[in-house]
């Protein structure tokens, strides 16, 4: 059994949907008018994006996707960039993840959802 997709119940799909092809290379492979996209990302996963109606759905603040990188130079990059669009990612942390360490931030998605962006290469 393989982990195929998630579905975020989002006010914007539009918003949400250019968030994650601009930041993070997901391509529109559906769409229904305004209210339903999805994207596929690298190695095939899917991230559906469906109109929640006038108001964001509510996320557990702990809630969150993550994307892991090939180095910490990758991670500072990915947060430069997302503070530079306006996204206001918090700032890079290091911390000890199951012994490894780990080098990470998160970023709020169009969506009320967090992104994490982290890598446990130890340049």
């Amino acid at each position: 059994m393989q982990f195929n997709h998630a579905n975020f119940a989002v006010a914007d799909v539009r918003a949400a949907a250019a968030f994650f092809a601009r930041h993070f290379d997901f391509a529109i492979v559906g769409e229904a008018h305004d209210n339903f996209v999805v994207m596929e990302g690298e190695g095939g996963f899917v991230l559906n994006f469906m109109a929640s109606g006038k108001a964001e759905a509510s996320y557990h603040k702990n809630f969150h996707i993550g994307f892991f990188v090939g180095s910490v130079a990758e991670v500072r990059l990915k947060q430069a960039e997302l503070s530079a669009a306006g996204h206001s990612p918090s700032e890079v942390q290091q911390f000890s993840r199951g012994g490894s360490r780990t080098t990470t931030f998160y970023c709020e998605a169009p969506g009320g959802f967090l992104v994490e962006v982290a890598s446990t290469a130890a340049d």
